[in-house]
């Protein structure tokens, strides 16, 4: 160390001596973050300062536990108490029970998951290895790294289960329907809750569903309220989160229960064995206090952990689907453990993320800022920001905007007595509307466009009519019996604008995301270069009279204003009603044919109103992956292996 600075010489002294230390500590106080706090991902996952940290913890906890057992092998130091914290960084790869994956994309990694499984036992083999004969610990050692092996071989479990080749393995099978006898009585919402039919499972790997399923469910929910309606769809979702993101597929059955029994007795054991072998006093001497008090709180912080994972299994969904028989279910007392515990609680954000076109384009960096980014080629960080400064969300109103959507959807569904009919239903995307109402002047805009271009034109007519009727006396506005339509077409037009500008659920072919960039130029040109200020006036009271030169006709903000110049020319004022509808069919079509990983995303993520309003059509028969050819009379079995 000649030639360092003091300061420097005192930081590798500190770091030689607590490196290992240090980092053993905080691997395990990541672990105890990511258990406790993961969970809620499907309430706040759509807050971006709770999903940040949570991220890095996840990407940290596997880093650090690969980076400490790189230090031990590398130690000059090699203490037989070095050699026992090895397995405990195996045993925090396996990761806590309440999230394996992060995103969906990290269980198609299930074989390099496997193969680093295997790589990181045989290094931590090796360093034990390496301290043989003399190792006084290799007993709570061998003890613990039985235990880390078990929980690390559980995590890769899990990702391959729930990847989605092989997603079909941990949903629940189906049996014939004779073994089950359903009572139609005020229990039926709970048991088909807590009847694991299945139905998600197909909807997920492919055309999986029989008619008979689908003629079940619609007979179920076709006779049952929108608020049961919803806690039936919260709590699938729940399930699904749990079953891609967590271990509770693999723990959740026998094997699962006796590999947690096996890896608590034998973490158990290791703490026994470390104090017994550590009151000697001769071998005491050798160890320093630190490195004692080090090892309590990694054998009492792994105990710890596991009891809480148990705590957490028993309150988890899938436990409560998958443990109880019908019979049981309609037991008073059990029914009602069930309803305080799993139905009557948040399982999604409840959020509806919200995006306006003017806003957006009134948010847009000065000119000066465009260009430099575009020569340092980072205007990518412009739009981020821009989109950011422009988004909202609104609460999830249930008896307004929910009780609309659901009776929009169970109309559509009404006719749809076979699975051909249902997938032509499925194909409306605001004609169905139009057509009913015979509004022909305007039918043009969903029926002989592209739909991100019917999207957009709608969006920006809706704004306009929402920004007329601001314009009007305060109680023309609130006490119009159309309040509410007014408010649910203005809450559904921003929202799916939001899912086009994010495209997250929405991907719109590179063709058509041209349209978007044309027209917010065309918007720019034309009622931005006099400034922002009271844009929204001028938007009012000046039409486009066309394109600006060189503007690409692309550019959909004249048909916008057709559009709106038709709405508002009713004869009744502004149709709100019909708006509303129509943005309800609009909303279907984005979720039918959405591809499912896109909506099995959503979970983790804080939920979205499309992923709902997608389970919801497909239980009222609504959808493109039922199977009108099988016939084979099959339902959920009581309890799931």
């Amino acid at each position: 160390m000649a030639g360092l600075p003091e300061d420097a010489k005192t930081f590798k002294e500190l770091w030689d001596t607590w490196n290992i230390r240090g980092l053993t500590i905080l691997s395990l106080l990541l672990q105890s973050f990511l258990i406790l706090f993961a969970p809620l991902r499907r309430s706040k996952g759509d807050k971006w300062f709770f999903m940040i940290p949570l991220w890095i913890a996840y990407l940290l906890a596997d880093w650090i536990a690969i980076f400490v057992i790189g230090l031990i092998l590398r130690s000059e130091r090699s203490h037989d108490i070095l050699v026992f914290w090895a397995p405990f960084l195996l045993l925090h790869l396996g990761g806590p029970d309440t999230i394996t994956s992060f995103s969906l994309e990290d269980n198609e990694f299930w074989i390099r998951h496997l193969l680093q499984l295997i790589l990181q036992v045989g290094l931590t083999v090796y360093v034990i290895i390496q301290s043989l004969p003399h190792n006084k610990l290799l007993l709570p050692t061998l003890l613990v790294l039985a235990a880390g092996i078990i929980k690390y071989a559980e995590r890769n479990r899990a990702f391959y289960l729930a990847c989605f080749e092989h997603y079909g393995e941990a949903a629940p099978h189906f049996v014939k329907i004779s073994s089950l006898k359903w009572g139609w009585n005020d229990s039926s919402l709970l048991l088909f809750i807590l009847s694991p039919y299945g139905t998600i499972a197909g909807l997920l790997v492919g055309p999986l569903i029989p008619p008979f399923v689908r003629e079940f469910c619609r007979t179920f929910f076709f006779t049952k309220t929108p608020k049961e309606v919803l806690r039936v769809i919260e709590f699938e979702l729940s399930l699904l989160y749990e079953i891609l993101h967590t271990k509770v597929s693999v723990i959740n059955c026998k094997i699962g229960y006796i590999s947690r029994i096996i890896c608590m007795g034998f973490i158990s054991g290791a703490l026994l064995s470390f104090i017994l072998i550590t009151k000697a006093k001769q071998y005491h001497d050798e160890l320093e206090n630190s490195e004692v008090w080090v090892t309590y709180g990694l054998l009492i912080g792994a105990i710890t952990l596991d009891f809480i994972s148990i705590w957490l299994l028993i309150s988890s969904d899938h436990f409560n689907t998958t443990n109880y028989s019908l019979e049981a279910i309609r037991n008073e007392a059990i029914m009602a453990w069930i309803q305080n515990r799993v139905i009557n609680r948040h399982m999604w954000s409840k959020r509806i993320p919200q995006l306006n076109f003017i806003t957006y384009c009134v948010k847009a960096s000065p000119y000066w800022l465009v260009k430099l980014a575009e020569f340092f080629r980072i205007s990518f960080i412009l739009k981020f920001i821009q989109g950011f400064r422009s988004m909202s969300s609104q609460v999830f109103e249930e008896q307004v905007l929910w009780n609309f959507i659901f009776e929009q959807v169970k109309g559509k569904a009404e006719p749809a007595k076979t699975v051909e009919m249902g997938k032509e239903i499925c194909l409306r995307r605001g004609d169905g509307i139009l057509d009913s109402q015979s509004n022909e002047n305007i039918i043009w805009s969903v029926k002989d466009l592209d739909y991100v271009e019917s999207l957009l034109i709608w969006h920006i007519a809706t704004e306009l009519c929402f920004l007329q009727v601001e314009d009007l006396p305060s109680t023309s506005v609130f006490e119009n019996p159309d309040s509410d339509y007014r408010k649910i077409s203005k809450l559904l037009s921003d929202y799916m604008f939001y899912l086009l500008h994010k495209e997250t659920v929405i991907r719109a072919e590179t063709g058509l995301r041209v349209v978007f960039e044309h027209t917010y130029e065309h918007m720019q040109r034309f009622y931005l270069v006099q400034g922002k200020k009271d844009v929204s006036k001028r938007m009012i009271s000046t039409s486009p009279r066309g394109e600006p030169a060189g503007v690409s006709t692309r550019s959909v903000l004249c048909k916008a204003y057709k559009v709106f110049n038709d709405l508002k020319g009713s004869d009744q004022g502004i149709p709100w009603k019909l708006m509303s509808k129509v943005w309800v069919e609009l909303m279907c079509y984005a979720a039918i044919n959405c591809r499912p990983n896109v909506h099995a995303q959503q979970p983790s993520m804080g939920g979205q109103l499309i992923t709902i309003v997608w389970l919801l059509m497909n239980h009222f028969g609504l959808g493109t992956q039922f199977d009108a050819h099988k016939s084979t009379l099959y339902l959920a079995e009581e309890t799931s292996v």
